[in-house]
Formats: C-alpha cells, structure tokens, sequence
C-alpha cells in the first residue's frame, strides 16, 4: 500500500496538470502531459527525479579568460623576406611578462619547439634567440637562411591558454644574368661591353667576380679590360678585341647565381654560326632536289 505522502504528491502533481491543461483549453493533451512527470515521479523508490533535459537550458561554453598581464607588440602575421645566405630576423616583442611565464619560437609545419626563454633547443646552430631587456624584444636567427628554412613560425607566450603571434619567412634566390646571351659575336678590333644584372636579391653583394675561362680578370694587368660595379649590376668592359679574348665568360656574384656568355671573335664579315647555318641550308636545298628527282623517275 501506497504511503499517504506518495499519494498526496499524486493528487497534486495531477491537480497542477489538469489546472494547466484547461487554461491552455487543451485537454486532448493532458494524459500525454502528465505521464512522464508522473513516471519519473514513481521511478523505483518512489522519490520524484527531475529530468536534466527539462531543466538544462542550451549549453553555451565560456570564452576563457587569460591569466596574464603579458602584450604583444609585434604586429600578427608578419612577413620577412630573405636572400638565400644571409641571416634571417623574426622578431617578436612582449611587455609585462610575468616570472612564471615564458616566450618560445615554434616552428609550424612539424611543431618543432625551437627555444626557450633565451635557451636554443634545437639541434640546427643556425638557430639562435636573442633578447634585449630594454626593448623586451626576442628575435630569433636564422643564419644562411636556406629554401627550406621557408615557412611559419610562431612566437609564443606560456600564458593559459597560451597566445602567440605568427610570422612567415621567405627565402629568395637571387640571380645573375648577361644581357644578349648565351652567344656573343663581336667584329675583331671593336669593343665588347657585357653587362651582369643580379636580380631577385635583398642585399646588393659585397663584390662581383668575373672569369675568363677559369681565370678571374676584375684585376687583370690587361688595361684593355676594366670592370664597373653599380648596385645590382657590373659591367666587363673589352677594348680592341683579340682573338685571344674569345670564350666563356661568367659573371660571379657574391651572394647570386651565377651567369656565363660565350664570346666569339669575327674575323670576316660573316660569324661562324651565320656560315654553318648557310650549310645546313644548302644541304636541306640539295636533299630536297634530290628527293624530286627520285620521284619523278618512279613516276616514270
């Protein structure tokens, strides 16, 4: 037998129920309406257990507050630019950073934890932070920065959660190139003046050696040659060309591919290449002939 108290928790619950579903003039819906507060109620010992569902509204997660006084100065999303060879510097500065907390270098595309605080932990020594107390500033080298070296890197602060600033670094090459080559063809006698421009570079180079053959000749007692160096640029200049100042010259930045033109000296009126190619197209007419003549006598 029921206990009085189990049967006057009944009556009201049925009683709230019935009230309500006539005040809404849904009476249709009332046995559907009580059946599950009422099954809950009488779920095994008796004792009422509410619904989580009925009384958990939509879940809505807190945006997590950060422990930390610590601000980054360093604008998000920087790119550095480098020329293969020199040193690239990430910098990254951050004010108010606590005792507990620390400032580290990562590199993003396999997560490699480059340093520390002002401690290197990777085994690469091109690889180095410094950090400078008066402007809070971590910068992270990278000396003879290389193609592979390209990439992103995040400065990070051991905040929770932690927070960061992102900086991609590009490694170029520069080049150097010879204006009208690979072939030259200058008249025997006359002057040649061959120009070397370094493109795609981020730093002009310290010097621009030029060879002829395996002979470097900037400093050539010859006074027939002299060598200009503008930025970006050098130019070999050769007065009253011999037949000895025929073949390869290459072009030699200091931090820049390098260039090679081949240079041959004309001792006629026509260049040596213009008379081989008069040749082949002698021995392309006679072919030609001699195939319509075959023709015609298989006509025949």
């Amino acid at each position: 037998m029921k206990s009085l108290t189990v049967i006057l928790v009944d009556a009201i619950l049925v009683a709230s129920f019935i009230e309500d579903s006539v005040t809404a003039g849904k009476r249709a819906d009332w046995p559907r309406k009580v059946k599950g507060p009422l099954e809950t109620h009488r779920f095994n010992t008796g004792t009422w257990t509410p619904d989580p569902n009925l009384l958990l509204g939509e879940y809505e997660e807190e945006t997590p507050v950060r422990d930390t006084n610590a601000y980054f100065m360093t604008s998000n999303n920087t790119v550095i630019t480098v020329q293969v060879g020199t040193t690239a510097a990430l910098r990254c500065q951050v004010f108010d950073v606590a005792e507990h907390e620390t400032v580290s270098w990562i590199r993003r595309r396999d997560h490699h934890l480059i340093t520390v605080g002002a401690n290197t932990y990777s085994n690469d020594e091109r690889f180095q932070v410094t950090y400078s107390e008066k402007t809070q500033d971590w910068t992270l080298h990278v000396r003879y920065a290389q193609p592979h070296d390209a990439g992103v890197y995040e400065c990070q602060l051991s905040a929770h959660p932690p927070i960061g600033v992102i900086t991609t670094l590009k490694v170029i090459e520069a080049v150097a190139e010879i204006a009208g080559g690979p072939e030259r063809y200058v008249q025997i006698g006359s002057s040649v003046q061959l120009t070397c421009t370094i493109k795609h570079f981020t730093e002009p180079p310290t010097y621009v050696f030029w060879y002829h053959a395996e002979r470097m000749v900037n400093y050539d007692f010859n006074s027939r040659i002299t060598v200009v160096n503008r930025l970006g640029e050098s130019e070999l200049r050769i007065s009253q060309v011999t037949k000895a100042d025929s073949g390869n010259y290459t072009c030699q930045p200091s931090n820049a591919r390098t260039a090679s033109v081949s240079l041959h000296i004309i001792t006629g009126e026509t260049p040596a290449a213009m008379q081989r190619a008069s040749a082949t197209e002698v021995q392309y007419r006679l072919s030609m002939a001699l195939i319509f003549s075959l023709v015609a006598l298989v006509a025949l």
